[in-house]
């Protein structure tokens, strides 16, 4: 698992947690299983987390705020908007690359019975950012009339994609690779 043993005690459980979730699912990992995995007594988690659903819902929002992290990590709205969308998509691949679990724990949890109305909610507001860069380009007649979430799923999405099919059929990413696949997310998104 290779989670450092000098992190504090909520970042310990949590780290756990994450691993144990993502590999047994929600049902099938035990407050038990994360306390043994931290090596840690099964009260000190519940110390820290009331619940188990608790301890979820806290690994997803912030599995959701470091991907926006990821995503916005030099973002400057002065940019021309494909320049904005290329610097999308380059933290996308690069900087999520390196943090697959978070992107596989924010969709293990949004395809749970525990995401609610509260967990979509908070998350929109979350996303605002991301959401306004399709918003503006679709306004200003740049971009596709189509709900910013779907123009997120075809342009990042496949991101996320490329990311996860290199793991399974290694490939080499070349900087005119990269180009390439960037240019034709962008087109893709683009009004007809």
């Amino acid at each position: 698992m290779g989670v450092n043993m000098a992190l504090e005690k909520p970042e310990l459980i949590m780290a756990h947690a994450e691993q144990l979730f993502i590999s047994h699912g929600f049902h099938g990992t035990s407050m038990q299983m994360i306390a043994k995995a931290a090596g840690i007594a099964a009260g000190t988690v519940y110390l820290h987390f009331a619940s188990k659903e608790g301890l979820i819902r806290t690994i997803y929002r912030r599995a959701v705020t470091d991907m926006l992290s990821c995503l916005l990590k030099g973002y400057d709205p002065a940019l021309a908007p494909f320049e904005r969308y290329r610097s999308f998509w380059l933290n996308a691949y690069h900087e999520l690359k390196e943090k697959q679990n978070l992107v596989h724990f924010k969709d293990l949890y949004e395809r749970s019975p525990f995401y609610n109305e509260d967990d979509r909610l908070w998350a929109d507001e979350q996303w605002k950012p991301v959401e306004q860069f399709y918003q503006d380009g679709i306004e200003s007649g740049l971009l596709r009339n189509m709900p910013p979430c779907m123009l997120g799923y075809l342009s990042l999405g496949s991101v996320l994609s490329i990311s996860q099919t290199q793991r399974v059929t290694p490939f080499e990413m070349t900087p005119e690779l990269e180009e390439q696949l960037i240019r034709a997310s962008w087109r893709a998104i683009l009004a007809e």
